[in-house]
């Protein structure tokens, strides 16, 4: 847990150093808000697949079961999303759902 406090704090350091604040970091509307936690699921889904090292602990963890889950979950939410998205938009998350999909299959075999 001390080690986790320090990461945040060190996080709020650099976020003061370079002049954000936690208000440039929360979404003014729903959108931003899913559009967050679309990049969230994903980049988790990152971690699960072992593909990226986890943040918390700087090692591979490779975990396909909620890989799946953080992907359906992506999957879903960028469906939602598409209406409301422009054309450019439409293609990042069909672009992220499509390479999600295709590391999961891959990290399967």
């Amino acid at each position: 847990m001390a080690d986790f406090m320090q990461q945040a704090m060190d996080a709020l350091k650099a976020m003061k150093d370079k002049n954000i604040s936690l208000d440039d970091l929360i979404p003014k509307d729903t959108y931003g808000l899913v559009k967050n936690v679309i990049a969230s699921l994903g980049q988790q889904a990152w971690i699960n697949l072992g593909m990226q090292p986890n943040p918390m602990t700087q090692k591979i963890e490779k975990d396909l079961k909620q890989a799946k889950l953080a992907i359906d979950c992506t999957t879903s939410l960028c469906e939602i999303m598409k209406p409301y998205s422009s054309p450019r938009e439409k293609i990042e998350l069909d672009t992220l759902v499509q390479n999600l999909q295709l590391n999961f299959v891959q990290q399967n075999q």
